[in-house]
């Protein structure tokens, strides 16, 4: 009798099989520790930043100043650039048109290490693309008025969006003579971890620095002015004070069409937004939550619906545990 030797098909088919059932049972598997490593390096980024937030409120007993000089705010308020007064670009220091305002150019000094700023599993970041030479910032663009480029509403061309000073831009120093477009073509600065807009806050203000934010998990938003850009970071926008019926679409459009990120009337006004835990966790950067850093220099992983949960509603301020973020208009 002739030995046989070697796989029947159906022996065969039967070991792939088995090999792609263990395949799928184990890739998720596989996906999520390397995810979990992720979170870990994130928060240890977001505890850097808490602590140097932490060293400069005891430096100084308080956030920094905002943007008042009547120069400044006079100038903005005439439209430079485009004709339209501006006074939304400084309004709450949403943005800062101030080079030297923006929260990782203060705290420079005290991190000392500026990749603690992206955070490895986002999605979405904010890159550096209006650089303007200093120190006299202001008497630059009134020099340079008219050659601009696209216009000040875009962060490309104009400074109502976030201005950063000459060391950030990378090969870049001057975004109006050379047209800085894309930070990853010119090595600038990029940063995925969001910080307060508490500008001007004294410490003796804050009620309980353990549930007051000062960093997060961020993405195209690196200002943390509503609660839902802190638990929803990989949506450009979800919460602009709006209701089931009139949600953020007029803030949402330009970013829905160029990358589908935002969250749309159709999506909200489905139900499934405000029903379904599973859907909005696609919107999420660590496996349903963000990580959080606290004005006591701690830091922790919170779950998006915890984060909003323990939030101030609008129309309660007193509410939630949680401060330094903004108010919650959803999910009420």
């Amino acid at each position: 009798m002739r030995k046989r030797y070697g796989f029947t098909l159906i022996e065969l088919l039967v070991v792939i099989a088995i090999i792609a059932i263990l395949a799928a049972m184990l890739f998720p598997v596989f996906a999520r520790a390397r995810e979990s490593a992720r979170k870990i390096q994130c928060l240890s980024n977001v505890k850097n930043i808490a602590m140097a937030f932490q060293i400069y409120l005891t430096d100084y007993d308080a956030f920094p100043p905002g943007e008042h000089r009547s120069e400044v705010l006079a100038y903005f308020d005439t439209g430079p650039g485009s004709g339209t007064p501006v006074d939304g670009c400084l309004q709450n220091n949403y943005t800062h048109p101030n080079p030297f305002l923006a929260w990782p150019v203060i705290l420079d000094e005290y991190v000392k290490n500026r990749d603690v700023w992206r955070c490895p599993s986002a999605r979405r970041a904010h890159g550096t693309r209006w650089v303007v030479p200093g120190p006299d910032w202001l008497g630059y663009l009134r020099s340079t008025q008219g050659k601009w480029g696209v216009g000040q509403s875009d962060c490309a061309g104009g400074p109502c969006c976030f201005a950063w000073p000459p060391g950030w831009g990378g090969s870049v120093t001057d975004s109006i003579t050379q047209r800085l477009q894309s930070s990853t073509d010119t090595g600038a600065f990029d940063q995925s971890i969001a910080t307060t807009k508490n500008y001007d806050l004294k410490v003796s203000r804050i009620e309980d620095p353990s549930w007051f934010v000062v960093c997060g998990d961020g993405g195209v938003q690196v200002d943390i002015w509503f609660v839902a850009l802190l638990a929803f970071p990989e949506a450009c926008f979800t919460d602009c004070g709006g209701t089931p019926a009139n949600p953020c679409d007029n803030c949402a459009a330009t970013c829905d069409t160029a990358d589908n990120c935002g969250i749309t009337a159709t999506v909200k006004n489905s139900g499934q937004w405000w029903t379904d835990a599973t859907f909005r966790k696609q919107y999420t950067r660590h496996m349903g939550g963000s990580n959080i850093g606290f004005a006591d220099g701690h830091a922790s992983w919170m779950a998006a619906d915890a984060i909003i949960a323990n939030a101030p509603r609008a129309s309660d301020p007193s509410s939630g545990k949680l401060r330094g973020a903004g108010y919650v208009y959803e999910f009420q």
